[in-house]
């Protein structure tokens, strides 16, 4: 028995999936034969060949930014750290990519790839009828499919293919790989897993349909007594508790991925610390436990030794805690290791401790990532966010001030949200326009299964209802609260609003960069991105 965790495409290719690679870790650690082959890039790879391009530009009808990318795709920018040093050389290299990808998707009409995402016009990953479709239909990932991926699995001496699915986008590839694999090669055992489908499990989302029988299993396992129960089954043996999670630092292909420097995504714990935002379903999920010991340490070591000449780690925890960011930190400063690394952040008012950003910047910390969302005091104890505006306002200043870039996400349309709370935010912004580097707005898809679904009544939602028919594999449902639509006032507010402020308008820039903190955490500090 040989188990191949795969990564389907699409994800950013700067850094390799880290579902996949880290179950082919844990099982080996516990015995089984296995390893993870990341599709995602590897279909980058092959699809922005020259080759590749070339063909696709001799049957005509592309346009003169998509020739133009042909050529400059081959420079291959995004991995050359100059590229990084100025803002209009990086977006220009983003811009390029962009239009690559809009050619390769030109043999495959009705297909518009973006960076991370798959769009199929008409269709929507949300419903199983138009999953359905996306096996049976010729798409465009086939060629490498069929000529690359399938082969390869064929010639590794594989017994079981296990697609590991982590975003929704990634479901339209990976219907259609297992269907190509029931055709190609049915000696395979095909199974199906990784965080979306445990996601499913979770909301109650049916994993025994029709749509399913493509596998021969399907692992919706979320803990670590089920991984434990599965590594026992496969032949495996109980082991100790595997301290984090992250891809095999020999075995992947590191200079394939489009970062200037080895990007290492790496979770030191499982699940979130805090699990009280009401709008969030984490739960559900088991109890959060960072690795403890000196496993931090000697990961952190071992990453030096095959990088030493730097590496960067995406610290990918829900939620880092300012004492195990402090262990982080003190470990590369202690054995001076060249690497740095950026993760996202609650707003503890740990982060504003005299001298500690400080700390965290001299142990690496490049960017981090923080979960405003709202600068409502009404709002956030809505959300049960445990942080006040002030609080946010003293960690982010302290994080700013220690030369760390700062990447806030921000929640509009939240429950019973006013044109006042929205105001708030922005001028909670516009104040800190100093310690604020990059801002992602976004308007909230209630998840099913969060508190604000399970008691709706709590929060002032009167009425829930999904988006559009049969979306019966969705995370998410819309809302009403009495004759309001905060959903849909929010958008309207940021359209006419919050995106027409100049000064939001200065912290975002025109800067193309779809690869967001994933790239931000190489551009200088200090810069507004």
């Amino acid at each position: 028995m040989r188990i191949a965790f795969v990564t389907p495409p699409l994800i950013k290719p700067s850094e390799p999936g880290l579902s996949a690679a880290a179950a082919a870790q844990w099982f080996r650690s516990r015995g089984v034969d296995a390893f993870s082959v990341d599709a995602s890039i590897g279909w980058y790879t092959r699809a922005l060949s020259s080759d590749n391009l070339a063909e696709i530009l001799a049957q005509g009808g592309a346009t003169q930014a998509q020739c133009q990318a042909a050529r400059h795709i081959q420079e291959h920018a995004l991995q050359q750290a100059e590229t990084y040093r100025d803002r209009r050389v990086y977006s220009s290299a983003c811009s390029h990519l962009v239009n690559a990808l809009k050619l390769a998707a030109r043999p495959t009409p009705g297909f518009l790839l973006r960076v991370a995402d798959v769009e199929w016009q008409g269709r929507r990953p949300q419903r199983s009828e138009d999953l359905e479709a996306a096996a049976t239909t010729p798409g465009p990932f086939d060629a490498y499919f069929l000529e690359e991926l399938i082969p390869q699995l064929e010639h590794s001496g594989a017994t079981h293919v296990a697609l590991s699915l982590t975003f929704l986008h990634q479901t339209y590839a990976a219907f259609r790989l297992t269907q190509l694999l029931r055709e190609r090669a049915p000696h395979l055992q095909r199974w199906v897993g990784g965080p979306l489908v445990a996601c499913w499990k979770a909301v109650g989302v049916p994993l025994d349909t029709p749509l399913f029988e493509r596998f021969h299993r399907v692992c919706p396992t979320s803990s670590e007594a089920e991984m434990e129960a599965l590594a026992l089954e496969l032949g495996g043996q109980a082991g100790e508790a595997v301290p984090l999670l992250a891809p095999d630092l020999e075995t992947t292909p590191w200079d394939l991925y489009l970062v200037p420097q080895p990007t290492i995504p790496v979770a030191l714990g499982r699940g979130c610390y805090w699990r009280r935002c009401t709008f969030c379903p984490d739960y559900l999920h088991p109890k959060y436990h960072p690795c403890q010991g000196s496993a931090l340490e000697d990961w952190l070591q071992a990453v030096a030794a095959k990088f030493p000449r730097g590496a960067m780690l995406h610290l990918t925890d829900s939620a880092l805690s300012p004492a195990l960011l402090d262990r982080v930190a003190s470990a590369i400063i202690k054995h001076r290791l060249p690497l740095r690394w950026h993760g996202f952040v609650r707003l503890e008012a740990g982060f504003a401790k005299p001298g500690f950003a400080r700390h965290l910047a001299e142990g690496g910390c490049t960017l981090l990532q923080w979960g405003l969302e709202t600068a409502s005091p009404r709002l956030l104890e809505l959300m049960d966010k445990g942080v006040t505006p002030e609080q946010a306002r003293a960690v982010l200043r302290a994080s700013a001030g220690a030369g760390i870039k700062n990447h806030a996400y921000l929640l509009f349309g939240l429950p019973t949200e006013t044109e006042a709370d929205r105001e708030m935010t922005l001028a909670f912004v516009q104040t800190e326009v100093d310690s604020l580097h990059d801002l992602n707005a976004s308007i909230l898809n209630l998840p099913r299964r969060s508190p604000m679904h399970e008691h709706p009544e709590r929060f002032g939602i009167t009425e829930l209802h999904s988006f559009g028919d049969e979306a019966d594999h969705s995370l998410y449902l819309d809302f009403r609260c009495g004759e309001g639509h905060p959903r849909l006032e929010a958008r309207r507010w940021i359209g006419s609003r919050f995106s027409r402020d100049p000064i939001v308008k200065r912290i975002l820039g025109d800067l193309n960069a779809p690869f967001k903190a994933n790239h931000a955490c190489f551009l200088p500090s200090g810069t507004q991105y």
